[in-house]
């Protein structure tokens, strides 16, 4: 047992001691920096690779990011919460987290990327035979990769773990998987291009798996000590009880990012999916910063939501301010360039989503000014009433984006998701005022001392 106490009180608080949020934004910002470079590489080769098929390559993504999360059952954001207040003696939290991880690493995960690749070979059934295992193979090992590189990214950050967690959290899995995502898919267009769509999905998910078992090697040192004897299907009630909450609130707030591409491709022809799809990613980066800063606060908003009301108000405040500054940066060139840019990074031929890319940036920076009020709502147990809200949106934005692209096309079906994505936003704020009394938008008088003050 004394053993056991050194290890948790090693691993649990010792980072956590020595890196301050001020710190830890710092370095997150940077490695989240490296992981846009492999995200805008990964895109602007899939679409050379694809063409008028990009848009297709886009929803395999997203639709595998959103089941990966669905598999996971909330666990790594209920994970990330409870080790962010884990005492130092809490021998047996410890062992409910690792038999947590146990639950949906082996049965929940894996069963959700079998269900997707059989879905996924059923649907696609116009394609040769090949494509189809290729392609469904594919998309059941993202699923899978997908959901643990998000398990253990989380795991790190509420352990302490900020800098190696940094490394695995950002636009496409984080700065070591998007490099590697990057990297494998330009060698797929430039030395196996006929490989086309099976070949891109083949290296995405390749290139979650070395940092992937970097990061299950870490985690499994912290508790190595601690057993997790027991029915595995115990834990997975378990799971689905302690985190469904979680779970139904990811897969809403999932869904809301992505229905419109999903929509897209139904509705719309091949080449109008592709022109959508790449601005919907393009304009994606402008909620980065604050995505950023939401995974950096989150042990912070866990412990203080229920000692230090003010002084929480106070960091969420500074951190939306950051945000903003660092988006109006970004956002600039996408009002007064957009054309320049999809061609840019995309090719000649998408330069025609000028006009998409504008309209679905309003919605992005609705994102930004309300500040991280879900982040405060899901991590001060709210979540319920978070996932209520991101479902009812999530049905407002497919019945409205269905009758705006039916009616208006990619121009309509970008202003229906503009419109309800700011008012999804403008929700949620005004949800945490009443809930938790305090504001989360930006401020003019940052306190960037106190984040310097307060420990990451």
């Amino acid at each position: 047992m004394e053993r056991i106490n050194i290890i948790v009180d090693q691993h649990v608080t010792g980072q956590r001691r020595r890196l301050s949020l001020g710190a830890a934004t710092v370095w997150f910002g940077l490695s989240y920096g490296v992981a846009i470079l492999g995200y805008l590489a990964v895109n602007a080769f899939a679409a050379r690779l694809l063409d008028d098929t990009f848009g297709y390559f886009v929803i395999a993504v997203t639709t595998s990011t959103v089941l990966g999360q669905l598999g996971l059952i909330g666990a790594h954001r209920g994970g990330l919460r409870e080790a962010a207040r884990l005492e130092t003696d809490d021998v047996e939290g410890l062992r409910e987290l690792r038999r947590g991880v146990r639950a949906v690493s082996l049965v929940t995960l894996p069963a959700t990327g079998l269900l997707t690749a059989v879905v996924t070979f059923s649907v696609i059934n116009e394609a040769d035979s090949r494509t189809r295992w290729a392609v469904a193979v594919g998309m059941g090992i993202l699923v899978w990769f997908g959901g643990q590189q998000k398990l253990w990214a989380n795991y790190l950050r509420g352990f302490g773990q900020v800098r190696f967690a940094s490394l695995l959290e950002g636009r496409s899995g984080g700065a070591l998987v998007s490099l590697g995502q990057g990297l494998l898919v330009g060698a797929v267009l430039l030395f196996a291009p006929g490989w086309g769509l099976p070949g891109a999905l083949a290296a995405v998910a390749l290139g979650f798996a070395v940092p992937v078992f970097f990061a299950w090697r870490v985690v499994a040192r912290l508790w190595r000590e601690v057993g997790a004897e027991g029915s595995i299907f115990r834990d997975v009630r378990q799971v689905v009880t302690r985190h469904w909450r979680f779970a139904s609130n990811m897969l809403g707030g999932s869904v809301n990012s992505t229905a419109e591409v999903w929509l897209a491709g139904l509705m719309l022809a091949s080449v109008d999916v592709s022109l959508f799809s790449a601005a919907q990613r393009l304009s994606i980066l402008l909620i980065i910063p604050l995505m950023s800063l939401g995974v950096v606060f989150s042990p912070m908003v866990s412990r203080l939501s229920e000692r230090d009301d003010q002084r929480l108000e106070k960091l969420l405040r500074t951190g939306a301010s950051m945000a903003a500054a660092i988006t109006a940066v970004l956002w600039l060139p996408m009002l007064i360039f957009p054309g320049l840019l999809l061609r840019t990074i995309y090719g000649d031929s998408f330069g025609a989503a000028s006009l998409v890319l504008v309209l679905l940036t309003i919605g992005s920076i609705s994102n930004v000014l309300t500040g991280m009020c879900g982040i405060a709502l899901t991590m001060s147990r709210h979540e319920a009433v978070v996932a209520k809200v991101q479902w009812i949106a999530a049905g407002v934005r497919v019945g409205v984006g269905m009758l705006a692209a039916w009616q208006f096309g990619s121009t309509g079906l970008a202003a229906s998701a503009a419109a309800v994505t700011t008012g999804l936003s403008v929700t949620l704020w005004l949800l945490t005022r009443q809930r938790m009394g305090m504001s989360t938008h930006l401020t003019l008088r940052p306190n960037l001392r106190l984040l310097r003050q307060t420990p990451g």
